[in-house]
C-alpha cells in the first residue's frame, strides 16, 4: 500500500483530481470521494492533456456527505470483492471532523484515518499488487503531528502560498528521512504552472 498526506490551507482539490485522472489513465479503477459536489472544476495544471473518456469511465466520484457515510463505504469494500478500487482519493477530509468539538474531533479524526488505511489495505489485498491512498486535508497541529505520523508517516505534503505562488513540500517527520522535495506552481492564464521543483537535503 502507498499512503499520502496533503496539508493545506489553500485547497488542494485540483491535485487531488489529477491524481485520479493519472490512475485512471494507467487502467486503474479510482474512487474520488468528496463531502460535496464540485460547483466548477479547479484550476487545471498548464500542459496538462485532459483526461480520456476511459479514464473517466475508471472514476467513480461519490459525494459522502457525513461521516457516518464515509465509514460505511469502507466497510462496505470488505463486501464487493473482487470489485474494489486499486486507488481511494479523499478531498478534505477535515471537513468530516471540523463541527465536532475537541476530544470527538480527535477520535473521529483517527477513526476515518483508521478506516481508510484498513480499506485500501483489502484493495490490496484482493488485487495481490500496490493500492494508492491520498488523502488532503488542513494544515493544524491534529494533522501535523498526529494524523501524519501514525497513519502516513512516510509521504507527507504541506502545502503553503508564499508570493502568490503555490508551494508544495514533503514534510520530514523523523531523522532518517533525509531527502526532501519543493515543488512551486505559479497561476498563468488561468492555468498552474510548475515553476520550480527542488530537492531538499536536511
Amino acid at each position: 500500500m502507498l499512503y499520502n498526506l496533503a496539508m493545506t490551507d489553500d485547497g488542494f482539490t485540483v491535485h487531488v483530481l489529477l491524481s485520479a485522472v493519472y490512475w485512471s489513465e494507467f487502467g486503474y479503477r479510482v474512487v474520488y470521494i468528496q463531502i460535496s459536489q464540485m460547483k466548477s472544476l479547479p484550476i487545471p495544471l498548464d500542459g496538462a492533456k485532459p483526461p480520456s473518456v476511459h479514464a473517466l469511465n475508471r472514476i467513480t466520484f461519490l459525494t459522502l456527505s457525513k461521516w457516518e457515510d464515509l465509514v460505511k463505504y469502507t466497510c462496505s469494500i470488505h463486501e464487493t470483492s473482487p470489485n474494489v478500487p486499486h486507488v481511494i482519493l479523499v478531498s478534505d477530509l477535515n471537513n468530516y471532523y471540523r463541527n465536532e468539538d475537541s476530544d470527538q474531533t480527535t477520535r473521529l479524526a483517527h477513526m476515518l484515518c483508521a478506516c481508510l488505511c484498513d480499506a485500501i489495505s483489502y484493495c490490496s489485498k484482493v488485487h495481490n499488487s500496490t493500492s494508492y491512498l491520498t488523502v488532503s486535508t488542513q494544515d493544524t497541529a491534529l494533522e501535523t503531528h498526529k494524523l501524519s505520523a501514525m497513519y502516513f508517516p512516510s509521504t507527507t505534503w504541506i502545502s503553503s502560498v508564499v508570493n502568490d505562488q503555490v508551494v508544495f513540500c514533503k514534510k520530514q517527520l523523523y531523522l532518517h528521512q533525509q531527502r526532501s522535495c519543493k515543488i512551486k506552481f505559479i497561476e498563468m492564464n488561468n492555468k498552474l504552472r510548475c515553476d520550480s521543483v527542488e530537492v531538499l537535503y536536511l
